[in-house]
């Protein structure tokens, strides 16, 4: 009787967090297809009205090409520029990595307005586009995920034994680190990807003070639309969860099948 009360009592309180973190979801997933809902428990009806005047307000359109394009470009910056770092350290020079690993915790302490006080002040007089500013801030930011699965995917194997054999056999190092290393590390350069990628995706702050109403995002539009429709702006939320969660679930496929592979090695 003792062990099921012990049992019980965590269950219970993973029950009651999960329905705390789920329920304002399927909340505003319901309200974004009410016709109303007001002063009843449930909906009065549901309708895709709101979905469709939503996806085809040119507003929404822009915000998302813009949105997907941030993180594409981000994704593209980060992987060309901390992949080779990366690899270098682990490879190379592993005492590098103690310096990485404290220059990928300053995103975490220094907060955005700070950031984007400080990125205006030095770039404001020099003739550079925001929106190149905003790409390497962006990237930046990104930087401890991307660190984070890039630096898992070199532990498993040898990279180093791998990468001078390729150089023995009379390939240059370019061609050995895209023969080699790269089909060894895909796993980890696709999460990589797609966490930077969620990460500019979900950016706000930067976004909304470095370029303002002249690049609205996804997210700048999304707080745009709370103040002015909520049911389109419940649209919006719900599609961006989706957006979240079909990337969580290809990471979580891309994982498992990471893991099966290894252990069939």
């Amino acid at each position: 009787m003792k062990k099921h009360k012990q049992t019980l009592i965590p269950k219970m309180i993973i029950a009651l967090i999960s329905i705390y973190l789920v329920a304002p979801i399927i909340a505003t997933t319901l309200y974004s297809f009410s016709t109303s809902w007001v002063k009843t428990i449930l909906p009065e009806g549901l309708t895709f009205h709101w979905y469709a005047q939503l996806i085809a307000n040119p507003d929404f359109v822009s915000a998302m090409i813009r949105s997907l394009g941030l993180g594409i470009l981000t994704t593209i910056i980060a992987m060309t520029c901390f992949l080779p770092i990366i690899f270098y350290a682990n490879v190379y020079n592993p005492g590098l990595k103690a310096r990485l690993r404290f220059i990928t915790v300053l995103p975490f302490t220094i907060p955005g307005i700070i950031l984007v006080t400080g990125l205006i002040q030095v770039y404001q007089n020099i003739a550079i586009p925001k929106i190149i500013i905003l790409l390497l801030a962006v990237t930046l930011l990104s930087l401890p995920l991307t660190y984070q699965t890039l630096d898992n995917a070199f532990i498993s194997r040898d990279f180093r034994a791998m990468f001078e054999q390729s150089l023995i056999l009379g390939d240059k190092p370019v061609h050995a680190f895209i023969k080699v290393i790269l089909p060894n590390i895909k796993i980890g350069i696709f999460v990589a990807s797609l966490l930077t990628f969620t990460t500019a995706l979900g950016e706000y702050v930067i976004t909304n003070m470095l370029l303002g109403g002249d690049f609205e995002t996804l997210k700048i539009y999304m707080y745009r639309l709370m103040q002015s429709n909520g049911q389109a702006s419940s649209v919006l939320t719900t599609i961006y969860f989706a957006i979240l969660a079909l990337i969580s679930l290809v990471l979580v496929l891309i994982v498992q099948k990471g893991s099966s592979s290894k252990e069939k090695e």
